[in-house]
């Protein structure tokens, strides 16, 4: 007999889920970053106003069990009067000034579960409960008061409890069919590839014992695959935990997919979701964008939910294709079906930003709670500066422009004002902005923008000001009405005053007069990743780019104690003959060595027959070196990478690598070309890099060289050297992709033969 399934839940998600009906729009369809701030200043406010006798923040827990299941219910209560005459319970909330008066059911539900589980815990015979809200923008406070008996209240808990079993008795039938196909499954192949069992038992054993690992494993070593069949195998050990499989680019969840097909295939019984982004689902074509309030498939969307869920979990693997086709029989939204949905699911396949973006985090996933998900990161590189955009923002001064075709409305004055005095402010910061007085030595190419260690709270208080104020003028507005023009202001506004508001000293704040923009710019997002990284049972970062290791441990918000492991590569030396060309491809030095560079990849073109890559440092160094290609290789055909290029024209770039032709393909070392590409067999046989890859030069580049100087004593290295030499090992990637595969590397650029750079070279290239 299978042990009873384990499950937690708490108060709120509880009747969230049981009461909630009407439609998907709430009262707040404009906030302001600093809504919650207040909202909980508020909360305090109330919660010391009630006196000595007064108990804030009183936590409630209950088990229930039933056959085959045992569920923890938890919550904290803002507050209890325990020697009222009858005890009080109090629930409090906040609001805006459009609220309606009406209380919320939710609201009710949740005083009402809290005064049930007080009763029942002290013996409460008759309690009285409290909806306290308190109206931010007038401090009005509004008071619902009733009182019940125990019974009452206990039935009221019970009913909700049910439907909620209701949901959950079918999925430990779920679990239990779930967890007994995993213990039969075997790799889907006869053995594994070279190095992947490594690799899975490393997975294994961290998920088991729920500790952090950073792994650097070679490209065509089925990392997808090796990662995710370990993760599945150990998915019974998580209870009703889940895996979170997170890539930055759309090749990496298509191979998660085809790799979660293949364990299907060999017997496993795994409902995984693919999340798609919200904008691709949307099935409006309405020009104003997505409004809430009156889009079809969100009208009624609470009381049509709970069967579209239930059709969609029929499925073992729910597609953007699937979740499209549900959405439309019952009429639901299809992206917040797939946010629902993936409550009940094994395996979530989405973007970094599910996990890692505060604000796309999957709050219903990661917020309060014990650690119980594991996150497998692929590509695991691209997370240093995919969080560094996540927590910086900029503000230009056309953002706080009107749109000519925005509406006259009432508080349309009011908005008008507010933001032409934060225009005015950042404005005449950005002429009085002097790089002698940044904190990073000026430099040419910084354009005379500076660096300072704050946000100006001028410049904060008045971008609050018109975030206030435009919130007041769309929330008055009536729904379905063209908002465009003051929403495109809110947006910008609002993303910026959130990254200021969660600055420290992590952060630096630009102003750059040639472009009128204003930047709050996060240097080391380390912290806020292990923040992440503390409410998860696990995570799993690996990459074929990875080194050094210590680096981007130090980054990605690891302890310095915990696993980083280097798996080894099932190539051999033989497999790619790698050659290096010292000339001065420095900035400096690129127009005096061009033709003698192009010279000697024409030479590495002809000794090897075949289609080639030539990676060249930026689109100006690839225009100058590809008429001179064409001069030497008349003989060949070349086609280069452009600056703005359509998924169709990424697509016809990539179809010439054909078996037996020989194309020469130009593109942009870090550019679309250079990562994420698969050309296996004869589809590539040669790989040429022209540089070490380093970042242009910047004013955040420099920021980080001084700040990483000062925290860490490495700052070029930081900075510049060891994201370079990401772009290098990534492209020269391209080419061996599994142990069948010959091919030919040339490096161009004298600083290769330095230590510092060869030490960086992947193990199965030493010595070459």
């Amino acid at each position: 007999m299978n042990p009873p399934q384990e499950f937690r839940t708490t108060v709120r998600d509880l009747v969230e889920f049981v009461h909630r009906s009407g439609d998907l729009a709430g009262t707040g369809a404009f906030r302001s970053s600093q809504r919650a701030v207040a909202g909980t200043r508020g909360h305090r406010r109330i919660q010391q106003s009630r006196g000595d006798a007064y108990l804030a923040e009183v936590p409630v827990e209950r088990i229930f069990e039933r056959p085959g299941l045992r569920l923890l219910l938890t919550g904290r209560v803002d507050g209890i009067l325990p020697t009222n005459d009858p005890p009080l319970v109090e629930e409090i909330k906040t609001v805006t000034a459009h609220w309606t008066g009406d209380p919320d059911p939710v609201h009710l539900a949740q005083l009402r579960t809290y005064a049930a589980l007080l009763a029942e815990e002290k013996q409460w015979q008759t309690v009285a409960h409290q909806l306290t809200y308190l109206n931010l923008a007038t401090d009005e406070i509004t008071v619902i008061r009733d009182t019940e008996t125990r019974e009452s209240l206990s039935g009221f808990l019970d009913e909700t409890i049910h439907k909620w079993l209701a949901w959950l008795q079918p999925r430990v039938q779920w679990l239990n069919t779930r967890n007994a196909s995993l213990e039969a499954l075997k790799f889907p192949f006869s053995r594994f590839r070279g190095g992947q069992r490594e690799l899975a038992r490393t997975v294994y054993r961290s998920v088991r014992d729920g500790k952090n690992v950073f792994l650097e494993a070679p490209t065509g070593l089925g990392k997808t695959l090796a990662t995710l069949f370990p993760a599945v195998k150990a998915l019974p050990l998580l209870g009703d935990g889940q895996i979170f499989y997170v890539t930055a680019k759309t090749p990496g969840r298509l191979a998660a997919a085809q790799a979660l097909e293949k364990l299907r295939h060999s017997g496993a019984r795994v409902r995984s979701l693919m999340l798609t982004a919200k904008k691709k689902l949307c099935f409006t074509d309405s020009p104003t964008g997505c409004d809430v309030r009156t889009c079809p498939y969100a009208i009624g969307y609470h009381d049509r939910i709970k069967p579209a869920v239930r059709d969609l979990l029929t499925h073992d693997h729910l597609d953007r294709e699937t979740i499209e086709r549900i959405a439309q029989l019952h009429q639901v939204c299809p992206f917040e079906l797939s946010l629902d949905a993936s409550l009940w699911t094994d395996i979530v396949v989405g973007d970094f930003n599910y996990v890692f973006d505060p604000t796309a985090r999957l709050q219903r996933h990661f917020g309060e709670g014990p650690a119980r998900h594991v996150v497998l990161i692929d590509e695991a590189h691209n997370l240093v500066d995919r969080s560094r955009e996540m927590h910086s923002a900029s503000l230009l001064v056309s953002d706080l422009a009107i749109g000519q075709k925005a509406p006259r409305a009432k508080g349309a004055a009011k908005a008008r004002r507010a933001l032409a005095d934060a225009s005015g402010i950042l404005e005449k910061l950005l002429r009085a902005a002097s790089p002698e007085a940044s904190l990073v030595p000026p430099r040419s190419y910084h354009d005379g923008a500076m660096a300072l260690p704050t946000p100006p709270e001028e410049l904060v208080i008045a971008a609050r000001q018109a975030a206030r104020s435009l919130e007041e003028l769309l929330a008055a507005q009536s729904p379905g009405r063209d908002l465009s023009g003051w929403l495109e202001p809110w947006f910008a506004i609002t993303a910026f005053l959130r990254a200021c508001e969660a600055a420290d000293e992590t952060c630096r704040f630009l102003l750059s007069p040639a472009d009128a923009t204003a930047r709050l710019y996060c240097a080391d997002p380390a912290q806020r990743i292990h923040e992440v990284l503390d409410g998860l049972r696990a995570a799993i970062f690996f990459s074929a780019t990875l080194s050094p290791l210590e680096y981007f441990r130090d980054l990605l918000g690891g302890n310095s104690d915990e696993e980083i492991a280097r798996i080894a590569s099932p190539f051999s030396k033989d497999q790619m003959h790698l050659s290096i060309s010292a000339f001065d491809v420095t900035f400096k030095g690129r127009t005096e060595s061009l033709s003698a560079v192009a010279r000697t990849v024409a030479d590495h073109v002809q000794a090897h027959p075949g289609n080639h890559l030539i990676f060249s440092p930026s689109l100006q160094y690839q225009a100058d070196l590809e008429p001179l290609l064409a001069g030497l290789l008349t003989n060949k055909h070349l086609f280069s990478q452009g600056s703005l290029m359509e998924e169709s024209q990424r697509l016809a770039f990539l179809a010439r690598f054909t078996s037996g032709a020989e194309g020469i393909g130009l593109a942009v070392l870090g550019g679309i070309f250079a990562e994420g590409v698969d050309l296996p067999g004869d589809q590539l046989i040669g790989v040429t890099v022209i540089g070490v890859g380093l970042p242009r030069l910047s004013l955040e580049r420099d920021i980080l060289l001084q700040y990483f100087a000062a925290t860490r004593g490495e700052g070029f290295d930081y900075a510049y050297r060891f994201p370079g030499m990401q772009r290098v090992l990534q492209a020269v990637g391209r080419l061996i992709r599994s142990e069948e595969d010959r091919g030919a590397a040339l490096l161009i650029d004298q600083r290769f033969n330095e230590p510092r750079y060869r030490r960086l070279f992947p193990d199965w290239w030493q010595g070459k």
